[in-house]
């Protein structure tokens, strides 16, 4: 019944026992007065009478593993509420919480919610709406509890074996000491101050000990910096879903930085509008995995235009895997550029003809091995772990130096 009509039937007796003086519909109109005002004031302290705790493990979650959540929902009043139903919405389709139950006098209700996460992305999970009625079904009454939070949802990452060799290691395999003009992560210890040193490297603790200008030496790492450029030209990408080169692209970017992060190399980051300087650790791999949560397949800007632009951020050490499902030869040419001016390039290439793709990427396969590019051929449905062991156009031109695991004698 609803509310209007209970008050018509409150009304209508009324009217009745006025006009016709009959004593049994006063009784009847007072029991329908009351009732309603019962199921009111239940529904009302009801309401104001519940309360919500909500609690996550963690605000990050990645692809293939879950989101947990704990709810408890309390009743702190001395009369039960006979339904109670709690929702929230999320903008992650698999996670809803939805649940109507009984609470008893001075009781508590708890779920532990698990949801599967299948899609990367930044992801809200809104407030808890509690409803509650009264017995009679007469009213409910909505409260909300502040309780919205924001989850992030990783990409997937793959482990795999390291190749036996890796371009960017450094000739002499040890840290090289000297006077390098610019900041490096390893300090190799305090020497006088020279009038060309810059006073940001001034080491004051041992300047106040000596009575004298220290200033800090530094290493050059033996290994150079690992970048991963991460085509995202829109018109490059093919497929939708987890089946798409978007996807594939991301996870393998992913995989690549987790790998050499955990390896302590430098590890950058390139998009067509995103960068990640090159650093190392734990708080560098959270950076990239948070990055590469949100991106999309939306850029305008070409892979060759982007690789050719950022070609400065690449020195002659550093080692580039760039990663594309792009069968356009102008970022091959970038490419061959790079090499010459003596980085190492490294290619994943996601081949959008598995996907859907009416174009065959076989002409750019043609320009990697004749550029000796080292190259990473992905198609749909490959497991990644083994594809990203070793490239399968590695040895096509006999690249000077790649030996692979199990090719040296």
């Amino acid at each position: 019944m609803s509310i209007l009509g209970l008050v018509i039937l409150w009304l209508a007796t009324l009217v009745i026992a006025l006009v016709g003086g009959w004593s049994l519909m006063y009784h009847v109109s007072y029991v329908v007065l009351l009732l309603g005002v019962i199921a009111w004031g239940w529904t009302y302290v009801g309401a104001k009478t519940i309360t919500v705790e909500r609690r996550s493990r963690s605000q990050r979650a990645q692809v293939g593993g879950y989101f947990e959540e704990w709810v408890a929902v309390d009743n702190i009043w001395y009369l039960p509420l006979p339904w109670v139903e709690i929702h929230s919405d999320s903008t992650l389709s698999e996670h809803a919480v939805r649940h109507g139950f009984v609470l008893a006098p001075k009781a508590r209700r708890s779920w532990t919610l698990r949801t599967e996460c299948t899609t990367r992305g930044k992801f809200t999970v809104g407030d808890i709406v509690v409803t509650s009625g009264d017995p009679f079904g007469l009213f409910q009454r909505q409260v909300r509890c502040g309780s919205e939070t924001t989850l992030i949802v990783y990409p997937r990452t793959v482990a795999f074996s390291t190749p036996g060799y890796v371009p960017g290691q450094l000739p002499g395999g040890s840290q090289q000491r000297g006077n390098i003009p610019f900041v490096t992560p390893t300090a190799a210890g305090v020497r006088d101050y020279q009038p060309a040193d810059p006073f940001n490297r001034i080491h004051w603790p041992s300047t106040a000990r000596t009575g004298r200008l220290m200033v800090k030496d530094f290493e050059l790492d033996p290994f150079a910096d690992v970048w991963i450029m991460l085509d995202l030209y829109r018109y490059a990408h093919v497929g939708h879903g987890s089946e798409s080169t978007e996807e594939y692209s991301v996870t393998v970017a992913a995989s690549l930085a987790r790998h050499f992060l955990m390896q302590n190399r430098a590890v950058g980051m390139l998009t067509q509008r995103e960068i990640l300087h090159p650093d190392r650790g734990m708080r560098q791999l959270t950076r990239v995995l948070e990055l590469l949560a949100v991106v999309r397949a939306d850029r305008w800007e070409k892979l060759g235009g982007t690789l050719a632009a950022e070609s400065m951020r690449l020195n002659r050490l550093a080692t580039v895997f760039v990663v594309t499902p792009s069968v356009e030869g102008e970022w091959v040419t970038v490419c061959q550029d790079l090499k010459h001016r003596g980085a190492s390039i490294l290619a994943v290439l996601v081949e959008a003809s598995t996907f859907g793709s009416s174009t065959s990427s076989i002409d750019v396969v043609g320009s990697l091995a004749s550029a000796n590019v080292p190259t990473y051929l992905v198609k749909r449905g490959d497991p990644l772990e083994e594809i990203l062991a070793r490239p399968n156009l590695a040895g096509l031109m006999g690249t000077p130096g790649f030996a692979l695991a199990g090719d040296r004698r």
